[in-house]
């Protein structure tokens, strides 16, 4: 691929562990509910049913349609009303308490920065998310060509849309780009869709049972270099 002047990369779960920092934050978040309530229901509620809350929400309002910040306040609202206490402040001030505390607990992905300090002097990058995350919260603020987050422009990926801002941004054809992610849906799907070459990170090994094919699969960041 030594025609490649552009990398594309997602965010979440891809540069830095969201899964993590999401769960982290849901148990600080579960601790303020449970001051804030006070009831046996709420001394029940669980991370684990926090997030299937947050799941529902998100198949009923569309993952890829609505912005990740109108989810998760839903999600909390429908929460609070499960627990027997609805309250539009206090599904604020949860979302208020989780969104700091997710920020605080994202970190880096092993390898990742020595991997982007070495590539952004050879390559054009680009940060293309669906989630919310700002590279400067996680330490770079000085890494990427551009940054396109779906809740700024109002699109999200699988939606060739914004990779067609991605593509201006970066003044390259699709064919002088690759695009990294570890979504079959959104990030290889959407890249395939436009002649972008897709690289699938798949951390865990999982069998893709899918109809959508990358062109390339790394189980690791650290291999994208050798692809290149």
């Amino acid at each position: 691929m030594n025609h490649i002047k552009a990398i594309f990369f997602d965010g979440d779960d891809t540069l830095w562990d969201f899964r993590s920092a999401m769960l982290q934050a849901l148990e600080v978040t579960l601790v303020e509910l449970r001051r804030m309530v006070g009831n046996p229901a709420a001394d029940a509620l669980t991370v684990a049913r926090m997030a299937e809350i947050r799941e529902v929400v998100a198949d009923e309002l569309g993952e890829t349609t609505t912005s990740v910040e109108v989810i998760r306040h839903e999600a909390l609202a429908r929460t609070l009303a499960e627990v027997g206490h609805p309250s539009d402040d206090g599904a604020q001030r949860l979302y208020e308490v989780y969104t700091a505390a997710r920020f605080a607990a994202t970190r880096p992905f092993p390898g990742v920065p020595d991997l982007l300090n070495d590539l952004k002097g050879r390559y054009q990058l680009g940060l293309v998310s669906n989630g919310n995350t700002y590279p400067e919260r996680v330490g770079f603020g000085d890494v990427f060509n551009f940054v396109l987050l779906a809740v700024e422009c109002g699109i999200a990926k699988p939606d060739r849309r914004i990779f067609e801002l991605a593509l201006d941004r970066s003044g390259c054809d699709p064919s002088q780009v690759v695009h990294v992610g570890d979504s079959l849906q959104s990030d290889v799907r959407g890249a395939n869709g436009i002649g972008i070459r897709s690289v699938w990170l798949n951390r865990d090994g999982a069998a893709n049972d899918t109809s959508i094919k990358p062109d390339h699969e790394i189980c690791d960041l650290r291999e994208l270099p050798d692809l290149l």
